[in-house]
Order: structure tokens, then sequence, then C-alpha cells
């Protein structure tokens, strides 16, 4: 007959099998977590530069456009 001490144990040790488990299952969702948050940023970077590259165009025309002001300015 198996004693109560035994019977302990092996609770014990079921316990402490499904609290490993659990933790695994949460270092799963929070590795799965950091990969979609690593996706987002690279698209978030991605367009970030491409507006920098829009600005940088837009204040380019700008200037050209200043400069046409100016010479059309000139000319009146």
């Amino acid at each position: 007959m198996t004693s109560k001490v035994e019977v302990l144990r092996a609770l014990k040790l079921l316990l402490e099998h499904h609290k490993a488990l659990d933790k695994k299952e949460v270092l799963e969702k929070q590795s799965q977590e950091q990969s979609q948050m690593k996706e987002r940023l690279a698209a978030l970077s991605a367009h970030v530069t491409e507006l920098e590259e829009d600005l940088d165009t837009a204040r380019k025309d700008l200037l050209k456009s200043e400069d046409v002001n100016v010479k059309l300015q000139r000319d009146i």
C-alpha cells in the first residue's frame, strides 16, 4: 500500500511539473510577442525612413520654388 508520504511526493512532483509547463507556455508566448514587436518595429522604422526621404524631397522642392519666386519677383 502506498504511504501518504509517497502520495504527497507524487503530488509535489506533479505540481512542479505543471509549474514548469506553465512557465514554458508563458516563455513561448513572450517570445512570440517579442518577435511580433521586432517585426512591427522594423516596419515602423522603414516607414520613418520613407517619410524622412519624402520630407527631404519636399524641402528641396520648396527651395527650388523659393528660388523661382525670387527670380520672378526680380523680373517684375
